[in-house]
C-alpha cells in the first residue's frame, strides 16, 4: 500500500514539475487568416503558471484573424456574438504548442 501511495505522489509531482517548467510559445499580437503573423512576431517563455495561448476570430465560419502568446489567465472557451465567434485555447503540454 505504501509503494502505491508513493508512486501515485512522484507522479503526481512529476506532472507538477512539468506545469511549472518555462515552456516556449509562439508570440504575435495580430495573425492573418493565412496563419502568417502580420505584427509583434516573436516568442515567450511562461513563468510560473502562465499557458501558451490562442485566440482565434471567426466571421460567420471563416477565420479573419488570432493572437499567440504566453499568459497567466487563460481559460478555454467560446464566446458567441451574432455573426463573429472567438474560440480560446490554452497548452502547456510541449513547446510550442500554441501553434495557429
Amino acid at each position: 500500500m505504501g509503494k502505491c501511495l508513493l508512486l501515485l505522489l512522484v507522479v503526481v509531482l512529476s506532472s507538477l514539475l512539468r506545469f511549472l517548467q518555462a515552456l516556449e510559445c509562439f508570440q504575435c499580437h495580430r495573425v492573418n487568416a493565412s496563419g502568417v503573423c502580420e505584427s509583434g512576431e516573436s516568442f515567450c517563455q511562461t513563468q510560473g503558471s502562465q499557458q501558451c495561448f490562442l485566440r482565434k476570430v471567426y466571421e460567420g465560419d471563416t477565420i479573419s484573424y488570432g493572437y499567440q502568446g504566453c499568459s497567466s489567465l487563460c481559460v478555454p472557451m467560446k464566446i458567441f456574438k451574432l455573426s463573429v465567434t472567438v474560440e480560446f485555447r490554452c497548452c502547456h503540454d510541449s513547446p510550442l504548442c500554441n501553434k495557429f
